[in-house]
């Protein structure tokens, strides 16, 4: 690789990025000063738009290397020619490199600063752990274990607090053992947390508050000692009932009740006790809600209904007023009980606050109403829910029911727009945005103009995106189009762009945000511009994905709404969970999918981001579920989000219903990812297939 880069830099004197592209490889291989003296070489062949970045990288080489006092000028450097991106990295990244070659004094006071500028407790944290460290290298160890004391005692959940303590306990310092025994907690040192809170119980102050117990009894849960746990809470609870933590310490009680020790009747009892004894409360309408899932989680699904009908209207201006109506109809449908459940999603009808609450009441009405054999009056029902969110999940879906379609009931056929369609559709947008915007008659809408490609923000991005570094270009862009927020003009150029480059997540974005701006957001899709809707669905990566759609019998637009739900058609995404590339697959499952294929050869975990790859796995795990689950695509989602052992318990609550399995999912995030994959097949089908 590095003989080709030196190849580049030959035969293209006049591209100082190949220099750049020299010292990114360089560095990978850890050889730190010829990466640094790579990234001379890009500044001094006058590269310009990623000149702070490579300031930055060469900082990083000659602090690798061994070089502070070279790092410090270097990153000074970039500070000065980037102020504008506002990176603190950078700025810790200096006040290390003086700490390390020596300028103490000058890294204390840039540590100091950035502490003094953010709020953030985490930075806190590790800016007092640093400025601990300048000030004992300093000499000056009472001011340094001021800060270790400060981060202790003011931001216990942060890890750099933990590493401050333990500095503080080798040196001596005495420290609170209350909060001494939280930072332990936070760090998951359950044992010497315990030591500390016991030895804070030896002689306690008189006016101690709740903390003591509610963290002890929390560690002690962690250690396995669930019966000491609760006692805990309980004694936070009858000792301390003014305590703020009481709320918090009654809620830990009813979980460990119900989820360590094996007793849901006392989990229940417990959470009415608290409604009950604090019936004014805040929280009051989260203790009936809790005891009530409880009891739906353990089969008492008339209990359940009883408690979340008593929710709403025990509280009726709670935020789980509406939900908890909702789920008594849910649990009343499960029963069997359809009048009752109408009545239920009728009554949550005048809790709806949000379109998408009225929708869901009204298509459960209908679901109802179909059940007693009321099918007209279920259409209206239906009706009612479609014209209540025409767009969102619920209205689409009950659109579907009123038409008899089962979720992902494939269309014969679907045509994708030629590139005559999407010139004609791109120009009836154009001519929608000068009209409601107000723009001049004359304006050319095609391309960047002047505005932004002067601005550093899109140059660099630009820059970037070029040389593969799209983690980087997407911040860069990011920021242009907050730049632009409110700026219809701009807003669609950028928009344009994004496609051109195949940056899609930024496309769909700019599209949904000339739709807010224009009012139309939550219009029927037939009210928005077509191309508008092209661009937020479009069959992006179909070359790939529509084949291997066909190969294992799914529907295309299908898999696109996965995709779409996945990553937002980001190849090089990359999750909280380490899930990767288009389909986001996490890498066991990869491993174990390309093992099954026998396909790629030599399979790196690194080939999840090639989006050939990416999208065969993904289609053929997204296959066996569908398999596993007898063609339910509902269950076969649930089972690729949360795993085929969740997706079987759900399924045998629901049974054969779709529409009732998607409630009955236990996990927030799983359900709203079936129903944005529905919202999005439906919108898929409509714009491509005309139903």
């Amino acid at each position: 690789a590095l003989t080709i880069l030196s190849a580049m830099e030959d035969s293209l004197p006049e591209s100082p990025e190949a220099s750049l592209v020299r010292g990114l490889a360089l560095g990978a291989l850890e050889r730190w000063r010829e990466a640094a003296e790579a990234y001379q070489d890009y500044l001094e062949r006058g590269g310009s738009a990623l000149r702070g970045y490579a300031l930055e990288w060469q900082g990083d080489a000659w602090a690798y290397a061994g070089e502070p006092a070279k790092a410090r000028e270097a990153y000074q450097l970039a500070l000065q020619y980037d102020p504008q991106r506002g990176d603190v990295g950078v700025e810790i990244k200096l006040a290390n490199s003086q700490r390390a070659s020596g300028d103490l004094l000058g890294a204390i006071e840039r540590f100091q600063a950035i502490y003094d500028s953010t709020s953030d407790g985490f930075l806190k944290a590790q800016m007092n752990l640093l400025l601990g460290r300048a000030l004992l290298a300093l000499g000056d160890a009472e001011s340094a274990y001021g800060r270790y004391l400060d981060a202790v005692m003011n931001y216990p959940s942060s890890f750099d607090s933990y590493t401050a303590l333990v500095t503080l306990v080798d040196a001596g310092i005495p420290v609170d053992e209350l909060q001494r025994g939280i930072v332990d907690y936070y760090a998951g040192q359950y044992g010497v947390a315990l030591a500390a809170f016991n030895r804070y119980l030896i002689s306690p102050p008189e006016d101690h508050d709740g903390r003591i117990h509610y963290f002890r009894g929390l560690t002690l849960r962690a250690l396995g000692e669930h019966d000491a746990a609760l006692e805990e809470f309980r004694t936070l609870i009858d000792t301390h009932p003014e305590d703020p933590l009481v709320a918090d310490a009654w809620e830990e009680a009813v979980d460990t009740l119900w989820a360590y020790l094996d007793d849901p009747l006392a989990a229940i009892s417990l959470a009415l006790e608290f409604a009950s004894r604090y019936h004014a409360h805040a929280r009051a309408p989260e203790f009936l809600f809790l005891a009530a899932r409880i009891a739906e989680r353990e089969g008492d699904l008339a209990r359940a209904a009883d408690l979340w009908r008593r929710t709403a209207s025990e509280y009726p201006q709670a935020a789980n007023a509406f939900r908890a109506q909702f789920l008594s109809g849910i649990a009343g449908f499960r029963l069997g009980e359809y009048a009752g459940a109408e009545t239920a999603f009728l009554a949550a009808l005048d809790l709806a606050r949000e379109s998408e609450d009225d929708a869901a009441a009204q298509l459960w009405i209908g679901k109802s109403r179909q059940a007693q054999g009321q099918h007209e009056a279920a259409q209206q029902a239906f009706k009612a829910a479609e014209l209540a969110d025409p767009s969102g999940y619920y209205g689409l879906r009950a659109r579907d029911l009123s038409l008899g379609r089962q979720p992902f009931e494939s269309l014969a056929a679907y045509t994708l727009p030629d590139e005559a369609a999407l010139q004609q559709a791109r120009a009836e947008l154009q001519a929608w945005l000068r009209t409601r915007f107000g723009l001049p008659a004359g304006l050319s809408l095609d391309g960047l103009d002047g505005v932004l490609l002067g601005d550093s923000r899109f140059q660099r991005g630009e820059a970037l995106w070029r040389l593969g570094l799209y983690e980087q270009a997407k911040q860069e862009f990011d920021r242009l189009r907050s730049e632009f927020w409110d700026d219809a003009e701009h807003t669609y150029r950028l928009m344009e762009y994004f496609i051109n480059i195949g940056h899609y997540r930024s496309a769909i974005y700019g599209a949904v945000r000339l739709l807010q701006l224009a009012g139309l957001d939550q219009a029927p899709a037939e009210d928005q511009p077509l191309y508008l809707r092209y661009v937020r669905f479009g069959p992006y990566f179909g070359d790939v994905i529509l084949p291997q759609a066909l190969d294992k019998g799914l529907d295309g637009l299908f898999v696109l709404s996965v995709v779409r739900q996945e990553s937002l058609f980001e190849g090089f995404a990359t999750s909280y969970a380490a899930a990767r590339g288009l389909m986001q697959i996490i890498p066991s499952t990869g491993e174990h999918l390309a093992a099954a294929e026998g396909w790629p050869p030599e399979y790196d975990v690194t080939d999840l981001h090639r989006p050939i790859v990416s999208v065969r796995l993904g289609v053929r795990y997204l296959a066996e579920q569908r398999d596993l689950f007898d063609g339910d695509l509902c269950a076969a989602l649930a089972a690729y989000n949360a795993g085929p052992g969740n997706a079987l318990a759900w399924k045998a609550l629901a049974g054969d219903d779709p529409d009732l399995f998607v409630e009955v999912v236990r996990f927030q995030q799983t359900r709203d990812y079936i129903r944005s994959i529905s919202w999005a097949f439906a919108h898929y089908r409509a714009l491509y297939g005309g139903g």
